[in-house]
């Protein structure tokens, strides 16, 4: 085939607009299209606030031990109280300072910042559901076993299963929030 003064005859020419668009950008050099896409603001927010919250338990008696926070701790610590049943024995102790919330709690406080920071695997509900339903059941075998006075508090069962119950529901929560059309 000869190539006419037109260019119709050309391969270029001959070629679909998307390809021959995609040369161009190539010759250009990199687009905004071929950037990894940023999360919306909205759905960055809702994570940082996720950290925020779940990391909020964990730094109040750090704080407390080390600055003088009078009221204001005081108040930070009140917040939890209507969450949890903060019983001594199962609560642990940061730095000499009480948690403001149980171990579980704080397990699955720290799940929900570990959850919204990393957001990990990103599945649709339907395959969150099983997930979410198999480690709910863990925290009642471990609840029970405990309350059944079938073993004493280990607040390592109690850290293990609140960080997973919580990094499964946050991981969940922001997996469903990317999907929602903007």
């Amino acid at each position: 085939m000869t190539a006419s003064a037109s260019g119709r005859g050309s391969p270029a020419a001959r070629a679909p607009a998307a390809l021959r668009a995609g040369a161009l950008t190539q010759a250009r050099g990199p687009s905004k299209a071929s950037e990894p896409a940023r999360p919306p603001a909205p759905l960055r927010a809702v994570r940082c606030a996720l950290v925020l919250l779940g990391a909020l338990p964990w730094c109040i008696p750090l704080a407390r031990s080390r600055l003088p926070l009078g009221e204001l701790g005081a108040a930070l610590d009140r917040f939890f109280v209507p969450m949890c049943h903060r019983l001594p024995e199962r609560s642990l102790a940061l730095e000499g300072v009480m948690m403001p919330i149980c171990s579980r709690c704080a397990g699955i406080f720290a799940g929900v910042a570990a959850g919204a920071l990393l957001a990990r695997p990103r599945l649709k509900m339907t395959a969150w559901r099983p997930i979410l339903i198999a480690i709910s059941a863990l925290m009642v075998v471990d609840v029970a076993t405990q309350d059944l006075g079938l073993r004493p508090v280990w607040h390592a069962t109690r850290l293990a299963t609140g960080l997973a119950f919580g990094y499964a529901v946050a991981a969940a929560f922001v997996a469903q929030l990317a999907r929602r059309p903007g």
